[in-house]
């Protein structure tokens, strides 16, 4: 039987949400709204209506992304993936835009700093949620991630 070469473009992202976590084998460069796609099509295929009685949203734009504070200790809690635009002033004073919903560090895993493993979480737009300019949530509370420990019975 012939092996499989590994892909190194190939990565394997970690999501997570209440006590579901999803394994996504996803592109390096594969734009953030291509991977909420394919997780929303991963739990539906899966037969989930809802996680924690939380009903899965129909459009996958209303699944957000969030990365741990610590990433050696996810339960210090989490923050938005999506990077608000803000104006920055470089050494010389000029200013200049970063971030926003068109940013190279929201628009891929590669560009967002994400390396192969790494673990998200993810919730789902609420319908009340306050968003900036771009449409991207304001709102870094409520993260429902649990993670496993050797203390549970």
């Amino acid at each position: 039987m012939p092996t499989e070469e590994s892909n190194p473009q190939l990565w394997t992202l970690r999501f997570k949400q209440h006590k579901v976590t999803v394994l996504l084998f996803v592109e390096q460069t594969q734009p953030f709204s291509s991977i909420k796609a394919d997780l929303l099509n991963a739990l539906q295929g899966r037969g989930y209506s809802e996680i924690n009685q939380r009903p899965l949203p129909s459009d996958a734009e209303d699944i957000i992304l969030g990365l741990p504070i610590d990433k050696n200790d996810p339960s210090k809690g989490w923050i938005g993936l999506d990077i608000p635009a803000m104006d920055m002033e470089d050494e010389t004073g000029n200013k200049k835009k970063m971030g926003g919903k068109k940013s190279v560090l929201n628009a891929s895993p590669l560009g967002a700093g994400l390396r192969d493993g790494s673990l998200l979480a993810f919730k789902f737009r609420s319908e009340n949620a306050k968003k900036d300019d771009d449409g991207l949530d304001l709102d870094d509370s409520d993260w429902d991630v649990i993670m496993p420990s050797y203390d549970e019975e």
